[in-house]
């Protein structure tokens, strides 16, 4: 204001002047006598529509799936504003993907963009639904003298204003559906996007529609990463750029902070950063940097967020051996009751800590879901880079020796316990004691469900023995003992081999040499059953050497049976049956009927290969009557004898008897879900066929059979691929087709 003055005169009787001289800029008030309120008026100013939105990420990759579900899910149409939550665990580009689509849409909601960042991880805690309320009515042009106090009435003025408008409202980083509500629009002009880590699945009584958010399939990975540091180190690196993909998980924060590393080193290889990252120990902290936005701090605020016991249960899957698990394991390692377990895993579900894969049996992608008739056949997984903070954050804690051995108790007593029902004859091990959980830990209720709990935690079991060993050696091996019907039914011939490896360096470990002599024989017949007869051989003389060091006549003849197998894959028949022969000996000496048998089932098999087919056959007959006396106790080696039987038979003419035991065997090899067993009567009856002429059931079975072989990885396949290529085409006439 510049100079003024006032002056006041009366002129007439009653009247008064009050004359203001100067220039004057600005509000000015002048008053004589001033009777009731005084109220002060200002010129309405028009603010410009709200455009809030943050600026949209500078690089969005592998989304457009998720943005045209966005698309769908916010269109206009209905009766009520649509609403959609993007959830997902934190770095997963939840808000990159809301602020992307946003700034897409900006031409529909012409009224504005609402913005309000509802920090469920701030330090000071998450925003009370009142707070952003009140930024959001100053942004529509309500004076914030004029905002209500109470969070009821700023809802109720809100919904008041968006009325009748086209807005869109983006919530980011919410934390529960009661935050959101009172930020909601009534209008159907409007739309609201709400993204956050927990599920938020009371919004659905609100009609919201969700959309999880997974990690970066690997093509947009690298696409990612290339865009960060640029396209010509990552094609000249594609093994390492693969390397840092998967080592990211798929997650955008991972690779942006590793992309920003290599960026801002350019001399710097990819593979040296892959390499960093490969070391499990060091990956969190090799994908810090500068700033908060760290995959370590944002699974910290995560976890910080949990109760008590959802924290613990987060740092006992921290702990698990494998990737995927059910509720039994969590329950037992952290000594809950099945209910309690799946409780605690709601919750971390519901944080997007851990993702549903399915039911039991069944295996997929993280982040998908499955619908199990019974809760406790529900699998979970957590993403790599969670599991891997969760088992850091575990092993900071006194309690963690002691989770991992419930854990590993629980996976003993489940192997146990199948073993029990598979191979009944196999007890000469004592069992073992388990320190923490009940023998009965793990309930199977026949073979079946023994064979089916085997192949689910298969994965699981092969990391448990690993886990083991190198603390819990004597646990180790015997985890992998039991293992033996899974191998023994399935194959699993990678996973076979790396167990029986585990367990003779933790036999070996602990000093015990007859524990090492069982897992050589293991190793041995693996290798045999792979085709490395040489690596075998060396095998089964070591066990050998080992067995007579040892005084261990049972010992000696399983290095027997394993020499013979060996001498006779390489067509060394006397050799071979010099070697049955002494397992024969060894066994009738120590009263063993059944290995007695095995070793008859054994000069069968070279009987028949080597065309002396009548001796085959009494030596068979011989091992059938000895399982016969066992009524039932071992099915398979049983069926094995009549493959045998059948396959001599059928080379002495005697085709309706081959027939019979084959298609018997067949039968119950199937039963028995021994998929090795079925492959090696389809083989039989393929080759039988074949001799009779039958061309069209020589090619199904034996084809069948190579189907098989080829998917246990057998070395059996070969021969019969040889063999199937003798058959004729189906439309070749018989008669003139050369006998094979």
């Amino acid at each position: 204001m510049t100079d003024s003055r006032s002056e006041t005169a009366a002129t007439a009787p009653g009247e008064v002047s009050n004359v203001l001289r100067g220039t004057i800029a600005g509000p000015t008030v002048q008053a004589g006598a001033v009777y009731g309120g005084v109220h002060f008026h200002e010129p309405a100013t028009e603010l410009p529509a709200p455009r809030q939105v943050p600026a949209p990420p500078a690089h969005l990759v592998g989304r457009a799936a998720e943005l045209a579900e966005l698309d769908r899910c916010l269109a206009a149409g209905g009766t009520a504003p649509p609403l959609a939550v993007v959830t997902g665990v934190g770095g997963v580009g939840k808000s990159a993907l809301a602020l992307a689509w946003a700034h897409r849409a900006a031409a529909r909601f012409p009224d504005g963009q609402l913005y309000a960042q509802l920090g469920a991880f701030d330090p000071e805690g998450p925003a009370a639904p009142g707070e952003p309320l009140g930024r959001l009515l100053r942004s529509l042009g309500v004076p914030a003298q004029r905002v209500p106090v109470e969070t009821g009435e700023r809802s109720a003025l809100f919904r008041s204003l968006a009325a009748g408008r086209r807005l869109l409202v983006l919530l980011d980083n919410a934390v529960s559906a009661a935050q959101v509500r009172p930020l909601l629009p009534a209008s159907p002009g409007c739309a609201v996007l709400v993204t956050a880590r927990s599920r938020l699945g009371a919004l659905a009584t609100e009609g919201a529609r969700f959309l999880p958010l997974e990690p970066l399939p690997a093509d947009a990975g690298a696409e990612l990463l290339a865009r960060t540091v640029g396209a010509e180190r990552t094609a000249g690196e594609p093994e390492a750029t693969s390397s840092l993909v998967r080592l990211c998980g798929g997650l955008p924060i991972a690779l942006v902070v590793t992309g920003a590393r290599l960026a801002t080193r350019p001399r710097w290889p990819l593979r040296r950063v892959a390499g960093e990252l490969a070391e499990e120990s060091r990956r969190l902290h090799a994908l810090g940097g500068p700033g908060e936005a760290t995959v370590r701090t944002t699974f910290d605020l995560s976890y910080r967020g949990l109760p008590a016991p959802v924290a613990r249960c987060y740092r006992l899957l921290g702990l698990h051996p494998g990737a995927e698990f059910g509720v039994p394991v969590v329950a037992a390692g952290l000594d809950v009751s099945a209910d309690e377990a799946a409780e605690l895993l709601d919750a971390l579900l519901e944080a997007n800590l851990l993702g549903e894969v399915g039911t039991a049996g069944e295996t997929g992608a993280f982040g998908e879901t499955g619908v199990a008739e019974d809760p406790g056949d529900e699998r979970y997984r957590m993403h790599d880079l969670v599991r891997l903070h969760a088992r850091q954050r575990a092993v900071a804690e006194p309690d963690h020796a002691l989770l991992t051995r419930r854990l590993l108790e629980w996976y003993l007593a489940g192997a146990l316990a199948a073993d029990r029902l598979l191979t009944p004859y196999r007890r000469g091990e004592p069992e073992p004691a388990l320190t923490l959980l009940a023998p009965d830990a793990v309930a199977l209720a026949d073979r079946d469900a023994a064979l089916s709990f085997l192949e689910r935690e298969r994965t699981n079991l092969v990391s448990a023995v690993a886990a083991a060993a190198p603390e819990l050696p004597l646990l180790a091996w015997q985890l992998a003992y039991a293992m033996w019907p899974l191998f023994h039914h399935h194959r699993h011939h990678a996973d076979r081999l790396r167990v029986d490896r585990l367990a003779v360096r933790c036999a070996q470990a602990l000093g015990d040499r007859k524990r090492e002599a069982r897992m050589l024989r293991r190793l041995a017949f693996g290798h045999f059953d792979v085709g490395r007869l040489d690596e075998a051989g060396e095998l089964f003389t070591r066990l050998l050497s080992l067995s007579r060091e040892l005084a261990d006549r049972y010992g000696q003849a399983s290095a027997y049976e394993g020499l013979g197998t060996v001498a006779l894959a390489q067509r060394r028949y006397p050799e071979a049956v010099g070697h049955f022969d002494r397992q024969l000996r060894l066994c009738r000496e120590l009263g063993e009927r059944r290995r007695c048998g095995l070793a008859l089932l054994n000069l069968g098999t070279v009987g028949t290969e080597s065309a002396r087919y009548r001796e085959a056959v009494a030596y068979l007959r011989e091992a059938e009557a000895i399982f016969a006396e066992f009524g039932g106790v071992d099915p398979y080696n049983a069926a094995r004898v009549r493959v045998e039987l059948g396959r001599a038979l059928g080379a002495l003419g005697e085709r309706v008897s081959a027939r019979a035991e084959l298609t018997a065997a067949l039968a119950e090899l199937r039963r028995l879900d021994s998929p090795r067993g079925e492959a090696q009567a389809l083989h039989r009856l393929g080759e039988l066929a074949l001799a009779g002429r039958e061309f069209a059931e020589a090619r199904t079975r034996l084809e069948a059979a190579s189907r098989i072989y080829e998917r246990l990885g057998d070395a059996e396949a070969a021969r019969v691929r040889e063999l199937t290529a003798l058959v004729p085409p189906v439309d070749a006439d018989p008669d003139r087709v050369p006998q094979p």
